[in-house]
C-alpha cells in the first residue's frame, strides 16, 4: 500500500464513522452522506503530504443528472476538515429549513437570474 493510501485511510479513521473512501471523478476522496439528501466530497487528500489542503464539495443528490454541487470550500487544512464538514452539515440543514430541499429550488437559488427569464426548460 502506498504512503498516500495509508495517509487517506488514517485521515478517514480520524474523522470517524460517518466517513468512507470513494472514487469520485477518478480521484480517491473522503465522503460523508448527511442522510438528508446532501453529502460532502473531500478532494485533494489522497496524498502523503499532511500539509496539502483539501477542497470540500457539498452535493445535493447522488447521481447525475439530478445531483449538483451546492457549495465549494477551498484550501481547508487537513486538521480542519472535520469542523468544515460539520459547518456544511449545518448549512445543509438551514437550506432544508428554508425550503431548498430539492434540485430545482437549489438550482434557482444558485442562479436566480434564470428564474425571471422566459426560458422554458
Amino acid at each position: 500500500m502506498s504512503n498516500r493510501d495509508n495517509r487517506l485511510r488514517s485521515l478517514c479513521r480520524q474523522l470517524g464513522d460517518g466517513y468512507c473512501i470513494r472514487t469520485i471523478d477518478f480521484e480517491r476522496c473522503l465522503y460523508r452522506d448527511f442522510g438528508n439528501g446532501f453529502n460532502v466530497e473531500v478532494s485533494g487528500v489522497h496524498t502523503a503530504k499532511q500539509e496539502k489542503t483539501a477542497t470540500l464539495y457539498l452535493w445535493y443528490g447522488e447521481k447525475p443528472p439530478s445531483c449538483m454541487i451546492v457549495e465549494t470550500v477551498r484550501n481547508v487544512a487537513q486538521e480542519d476538515i472535520g469542523s468544515a464538514v460539520d459547518e456544511l452539515f449545518r448549512y445543509s440543514e438551514q437550506l432544508i429549513r428554508n425550503g431548498y430541499d430539492n434540485r430545482d429550488a437549489l438550482f434557482f437559488m444558485k442562479h436566480p437570474e434564470l428564474k425571471t427569464t422566459n426560458i422554458e426548460f
